[in-house]
C-alpha cells in the first residue's frame, strides 16, 4: 500500500505543465515515464506520461517492481542502475534440448583456445577510458559479491610469481592511501 501511495505522488509530481513544458528528449535534465508500463499495454500517450528525473525515475521503476512484482520492472530498475539484467531470461527455465545444445557448443573448447579468447578480450579494452560514472557503476556492482575459498585459492595460485609494473603498484599504494584518508 505504502508503495502505491509514494507511486502515485511521484506520478502526480511530474505531471505538472511546467515539467512538460521543460522536457527535451535530450538535454533536459528530465525523462518522459509511462505511469502504465509497456509490458502492461501502457503506451507513450501524453495521458500515460509524467516527467521525472533520472533518480526519480530509478524509485519509479523499483516502486512497480514492489507493487507489481513483475520481472520487466525489476529488469528496468536494474539498468537504469546500471546493473546488467537480461529480461528474455527472467524466470525462463531452459528444455532438455536447449541445454543438450548448450553443452555441445561448449564441448571441445580447449584452455588454450579460451585463454586466447580472454588475451584478446583483454588487449581490445586496453587503453579505452571509463568515465567516472561507468567506473562507479562497476564498482558498485561488484560490491557484495562473494568468492567462495576455492574460488580464491585459484586466484591466489594464478597470480603468484606474476610481478606488477611499477606504474601499477603506485597506483595501487595512491589508492590504499585515499582509501585510509577517508577512513580517518
Amino acid at each position: 500500500m505504502i508503495y502505491t501511495r509514494i507511486y502515485n505522488n511521484l506520478v502526480e509530481k511530474g505531471k505538472t505543465q511546467t515539467l512538460k513544458e521543460q522536457w527535451k528528449q535530450v538535454g533536459s535534465g528530465l525523462e518522459r515515464h509511462r505511469i502504465v508500463p509497456k509490458h502492461q499495454g501502457g503506451e507513450y500517450i501524453e495521458e500515460n506520461c509524467t516527467y521525472l528525473t533520472h533518480r526519480e525515475h530509478i524509485a519509479a521503476h523499483f516502486l512497480l517492481w514492489k507493487i507489481n512484482g513483475h520481472a520487466g520492472d525489476q529488469c528496468a530498475y536494474q539498468m537504469m542502475k546500471g546493473v546488467t539484467c537480461y529480461p528474455t531470461h527472467l524466470g525462463r527455465k531452459h528444455t532438455e534440448e536447449s541445454k543438450r545444445r548448450m553443452s555441445e557448443a561448449h564441448k571441445g573448447r580447449s584452455p588454450e583456445a579460451e585463454a586466447e579468447r580472454r588475451r584478446k578480450q583483454s588487449e581490445s579494452m586496453k587503453g579505452k577510458k571509463r568515465d567516472e560514472e561507468t567506473r562507479r557503476r562497476i564498482s558498485e556492482g561488484h560490491k557484495g559479491s562473494k568468492h567462495t575459498e576455492e574460488s580464491k585459492r585459484r586466484m591466489s595460485e594464478a597470480h603468484k610469481g606474476k610481478k606488477q609494473s611499477e606504474e601499477t603498484r603506485r597506483k595501487q599504494s595512491e589508492s590504499m592511501k585515499k582509501y585510509w584518508a577517508k577512513r580517518g
